[in-house]
C-alpha cells in the first residue's frame, strides 16, 4: 500500500465523525438512486410482460378494408404482420347480441384468441362458441354437439335477411367478463362459411396490423405511422382504431422517463450539495494539517489525492449498505404496489402471478452497477472543490491561519467592547458566510420541495373530489359510445330515441324505499362547423342545467355575467373554461355556430358566449357548454336526459343501490356510479401517491440533515479553545448551552422561513397547474399547515438534539483541556 493510500485510510479513521456523516449521505443517495430506478423500470417491464399476456398484440386496426387492399397492405415495408377479421353475421336477441366472426391464422395470433378446449373451425358447418353465448341463446350443448342458429348476414349496407344453419361445435371459447357485462358475445366461424355467406362486395375486413421494430417507437409515433399508411392506401382517418390498452401498456409516454430522470437529478443534486458542504466545512478547519503535509514534502497533487481518496474510500464503504437497503425497499414497495390493485383487476392479478412465479425478476444487475457508479460519481463531483482548496494551501499560509473565515490578508478583526451571546453567535455565523449559506441552502431545498409537494397532496382531498364528481349518493347515467361502428346502437343519438331515463323510470326510482330526491340533467351532442378534428368536425356536448342547480351554475362563472333566467331566451350560452385546451380564441361575446344532434336530426344553431365558467364536474359533466335544460327541451324533440342524481336516506342507501343495480342489469344502456366508489378510488390513488412522495422526501431530507449535523459539530469542536477561554472569563455552562441553541435556531428558523416563502409560492403554482391539468382531480387550494408544522418539528428536534449532544460532549472536558485544545 503506497503512502497516499495509507494517509487517506488514516484520515478515514481519524475523521470518523465527518466520514460517518458523509457515509450516511452517500448511503441514502445510493438508496434513492437504486430504489427509484428499480421501481420505475420494474413497473414498466412487468407491465409490458403482463400486457403481452393479456391484450391483443396488434398496434392498430383498419376497418372496412377490401380483400385487395388488405393484400397490398401485407406487403408494406413497415408492416410486420397483418391479420384479417370479418364480422360475418349477427344474432339479435332481446337482451343480447351475438356475432359470428371469421379470423385468419394471423388474426387469431394477433387477437390472442385461445380455446378452452377443442380446435378452431375449418369446415363450413363448424363453430367455436363460448358457454356464455350458449347460455344467452338458451342452449345446453358441449363440444361435438350440433346447434341450429338463426342469423342475419353482416352485409356492407346493414344486416341481411335472416338465415338458418346447423353447426357442429368444434371448440369452446372462454367467456370474458366484458361479454357478460355488455351482453355482446362472439363465436368463431370458418373461412368457407364466411365466403359462402357474404358476397365479394360485402367482404369488408378489419385489418389488424403490427409494425416492424416497434420497440423504439412511442405511442404517438405508432399512431402517426397508422395515419400515414392509411393515407397512402386511401383509408379514411375515421376507419383507424388503435389498440389502446396494448399501446398504453407497452409504449410508455416519454414524459414518464423524463420524470424518473428528473427525480434522479434532484437526488444527485442533494447528494452533491451535502457531501460538498461536509467536506468544504471540514477542509476549512484542516488548513494547518494540509499545510504541514506540504511542509513535509507532499506535492499539491499528492494532497489532492489524499483528500479525494479519503472521500472515495468513504463512498466504497457506504455504497454496499445503500444497495442492500435499496433492495429491501424495492421488494417491499413493489409488493405493496401489486397489492394496491383490486382483487378482481385482471391486470393486477396477472402482475401478481408473474411476480410470484418468478417469470420476471424485479432486481437487475445493471441497476446495481448504475446506482453504485452514479453514487461514486456524485461523491467525486462533490469532492472537486474541497480537493482543489486543499491542494492550494501553502505551508506559510497554514502557519498564519487563524481559523475559518479569518483571511490571512486581513489586517484587523472587528471586535466589541461589550460581548453578549447574540454577538458571539453572529460572529461565528459571519466567520464563514459561505459555509452558512451552503448549509441553509441544502436544508431549504428539501424544505421547499417538501412544502410544494405537500401543498398539491393536501389539495387532493378524496371526499372533496368525489363530491365534485357526484352530486348526491348515487348517479344513474346513460352508457353510450360514440363512433363505434361495431356497436352503433350504443351511440347517444340512437339511445335518446328510446331513452330508458324517461318519466316512467323516474317514477319507478322515486317509489323506491329510501329515495329522497331525484335530479335529472340533460346532455346534447353537438358538432362545431368552425372547429376540426383532423378532417372531421369537432364533436362536443352541451350540458342541460336544471333549475335546482341555477345558483351553482351562476356561482361558477369566472368571466362575464349572466343569470339562469337570462339564458332561457335560447340565444346565449356559457362556455366551460376547460374548453380552452382545444377551442379557438373564444371569449365573452363570441358567436359560435353549432349543429345539435337530436336523434337522427341535425339542428343548426348559433349562440353568443355570455360567460365563461369553471363548473364542478357534477354540473357540466365535462361538457364544453351549459344551457338551462328547458332550452334543450325546446330545441330537441328527443329525450336528452343523460343523468339521474339520486339522494337516499343513509340507513336505506345499500337497499337503494341494490335496486338501482338491478335496473342496470335489466338495461344495458344504464350505468350506476356511487359516491363511495368514487371516493374510494381517489383515496387509493392519493394514499399511494402520498406515500411514495413523502418517503422520497424523507430520505432526501435525511441526506440534507447530515449537512446540518456536520456544520454544528465542526462549528463547536474547532472553537473548543475559544469557548474554553470564554468560560475562563466567566461564561457559564448555561450560557454556553444557550449559545449552541441560538446558533442552531438560526438554521432552524432560517430554513423554515426560506421553505415557507419559496415552498408556499411553488406549492401554489403546483396547485394551479394541477387544477388546470386535472392532476389527481384537485379542486380547491388547501395550505399544508400540518406538513409545515412537521417540517419545523423535524428540523427543531434535530437541532435541539444535536445541541444537547454537543453540550454534553463538551462538558466532559475541563476548561484547561478546552483551552489547550489545538485544531
Amino acid at each position: 500500500m503506497n503512502t497516499i493510500n495509507s494517509t487517506a485510510l488514516a484520515n478515514l479513521k481519524k475523521n470518523r465523525g465527518r466520514n460517518m456523516l458523509t457515509g450516511i449521505a452517500i448511503l441514502l443517495t445510493t438508496f434513492l438512486l437504486f430504489t427509484i430506478t428499480t421501481l420505475g423500470f420494474g413497473v414498466i417491464r412487468f407491465q409490458f410482460h403482463a400486457a403481452n399476456q393479456l391484450y391483443p398484440t396488434y398496434h392498430f386496426m383498419y376497418r372496412g378494408v377490401s380483400g385487395q387492399t388488405a393484400a397490398q397492405l401485407s406487403h408494406h415495408a413497415e408492416i410486420a404482420s397483418l391479420g384479417l377479421r370479418q364480422d360475418t353475421a349477427e344474432i339479435i336477441l332481446d337482451n343480447a347480441r351475438c356475432r359470428l366472426i371469421y379470423l385468419d391464422e394471423t388474426g387469431l395470433e394477433l387477437g390472442r384468441i385461445a380455446l378452452e378446449k377443442g380446435r378452431y373451425p375449418s369446415a363450413t358447418d363448424e363453430i367455436a362458441i363460448s358457454e356464455g353465448m350458449l347460455h344467452a341463446l338458451g342452449l345446453n350443448a358441449d363440444l361435438g354437439d350440433s346447434v341450429t342458429l338463426s342469423y342475419q348476414p353482416a352485409e356492407a349496407h346493414g344486416l341481411g335477411y335472416e338465415q338458418q344453419k346447423t353447426f357442429v361445435i368444434c371448440g369452446i371459447l372462454p367467456t370474458p367478463d366484458t361479454e357478460e357485462e355488455y351482453s355482446l358475445y362472439s363465436a368463431l366461424v370458418s373461412r368457407d362459411f364466411m365466403l359462402e355467406t357474404l358476397a365479394e362486395p360485402d367482404r369488408l375486413y378489419r385489418a389488424m396490423i403490427r409494425l416492424e421494430n416497434p420497440e423504439s417507437l412511442t405511442t404517438d409515433a405508432i399512431i402517426n405511422k397508422a395515419e400515414t399508411i392509411a393515407q397512402a392506401f386511401s383509408i379514411p382517418k375515421g376507419e383507424i382504431s388503435e389498440n389502446t390498452p396494448y399501446l398504453i401498456a407497452n409504449y410508455i409516454d416519454p414524459s414518464f422517463y423524463a420524470a424518473i430522470a428528473g427525480i434522479l437529478l434532484v437526488t444527485i443534486l442533494a447528494g452533491v450539495i451535502t457531501i460538498y458542504s461536509i467536506y468544504y466545512v471540514s477542509t476549512m478547519y484542516k488548513v494547518q494539517e494540509y499545510g504541514k503535509l506540504k511542509a513535509l514534502g507532499a506535492t499539491q497533487r499528492q494532497v489532492r489525492a489524499i483528500v479525494f481518496r479519503e472521500g472515495i474510500f468513504t463512498a466504497l464503504f457506504a455504497v454496499p449498505p445503500g444497495l442492500v437497503l435499496g433492495t429491501a425497499a424495492s421488494l417491499g414497495g413493489f409488493y405493496i404496489l401489486l397489492n394496491s390493485f383490486a382483487s378482481d383487476d385482471i391486470l393486477g392479478e396477472t402482475l401478481r402471478s408473474i411476480y410470484k412465479s418468478g417469470e420476471l425478476s424485479l432486481l437487475q444487475l445493471w441497476i446495481y452497477i448504475f446506482a453504485a457508479a452514479v453514487a461514486l460519481c456524485t461523491t467525486a463531483i462533490a469532492l472537486m472543490r474541497p480537493v482543489h482548496i486543499a491542494g492550494r494551501i501553502s505551508p506559510m499560509e497554514a502557519m498564519r491561519y487563524d481559523g475559518p473565515g479569518n483571511s490571512v490578508k486581513s489586517k484587523s478583526r472587528k471586535g466589541y467592547e461589550n460581548v453578549h451571546l447574540f454577538r458571539l453567535m453572529k460572529a461565528n455565523l459571519a466567520r464563514n458566510k459561505k459555509r452558512t449559506v451552503i448549509t441553509l441552502a441544502s436544508l431549504s431545498i428539501t424544505g421547499v420541495l417538501f412544502l410544494a409537494v405537500s401543498t398539491i397532496l393536501s389539495c387532493a382531498d378524496p371526499d372533496e373530489i368525489a363530491h365534485d364528481t357526484i352530486l348526491y349518493d348515487l348517479e344513474l347515467s346513460i352508457y353510450s359510445i360514440s363512433g363505434d361502428k361495431m356497436r352503433p346502437e350504443y351511440d347517444w343519438k340512437s339511445i335518446q330515441q328510446q331513452n330508458p331515463l324517461d318519466e316512467e323510470m323516474k317514477l319507478r326510482i322515486g317509489n323506491m324505499a329510501g329515495v329522497s330526491a331525484i335530479l335529472e340533467q340533460k346532455n346534447t351532442k353537438v358538432l362545431l362547423p368552425d372547429v376540426y378534428d383532423g378532417d372531421a368536425l369537432w364533436s362536443t356536448s352541451i350540458s342541460g342545467i336544471p333549475p335546482e342547480l341555477a345558483d351553482v351554475m351562476e356561482a361558477s362563472v369566472i368571466e362575464g355575467s349572466i343569470t339562469y333566467e337570462d339564458l332561457t331566451d335560447g340565444s346565449r350560452i356559457i362556455l366551460n373554461k376547460k374548453s380552452f385546451n382545444w377551442s379557438p380564441d373564444w371569449k365573452v361575446g363570441s358567436v359560435i355556430r353549432m349543429i345539435l344532434q337530436d336523434g337522427d336530426k341535425e339542428i343548426p344553431m348559433e349562440f353568443q358566449v355570455a360567460a365563461i365558467a369553471d363548473p364542478p364536474a357534477y354540473l357540466s359533466h365535462y361538457a364544453s357548454f351549459m344551457l338551462p335544460s328547458s332550452v334543450l327541451e325546446e330545441i330537441c324533440s328527443n329525450n336528452q336526459t343523460y343523468y339521474y342524481s339520486i339522494d337516499a336516506d343513509k340507513e336505506k342507501l345499500e337497499a337503494v343501490e341494490e335496486n338501482l343495480l338491478s335496473l342496470t342489469k335489466e338495461n344495458r344502456f344504464l350505468r350506476l356510479y356511487t359516491f363511495e366508489e368514487e371516493k374510494a378510488e381517489h383515496e387509493e390513488l392519493t394514499v399511494f401517491t402520498s406515500a411514495i412522495c413523502y418517503i422520497f422526501l424523507a430520505v432526501l431530507g435525511g441526506i440534507c440533515i447530515m449537512n446540518l449535523i456536520n456544520t454544528m459539530t465542526n462549528s463547536v469542536y474547532v472553537r473548543r479553545r475559544e469557548l474554553g477561554m470564554m468560560q475562563a472569563l466567566g461564561m457559564s455552562e448555561k450560557q454556553l448551552f444557550l449559545l449552541f441553541q441560538m446558533e442552531g435556531l438560526f438554521y432552524t428558523f432560517g430554513t423554515l422561513l426560506i421553505s415557507l416563502l419559496l415552498g408556499s409560492a411553488a406549492g401554489f403554482r403546483f396547485f394551479q397547474w394541477g387544477k388546470d391539468s386535472g392532476f389527481l382531480g384537485i379542486i380547491r387550494f388547501h395550505y399544508p399547515f400540518a406538513q409545515a408544522l412537521l417540517l419545523f418539528l423535524v428540523i427543531a428536534v434535530t437541532q435541539f438534539g444535536m445541541t444537547w449532544l454537543l453540550a454534553r460532549s463538551f462538558r466532559k472536558r475541563s476548561i484547561i483541556e478546552r483551552i489547550h485544545y489545538n485544531t
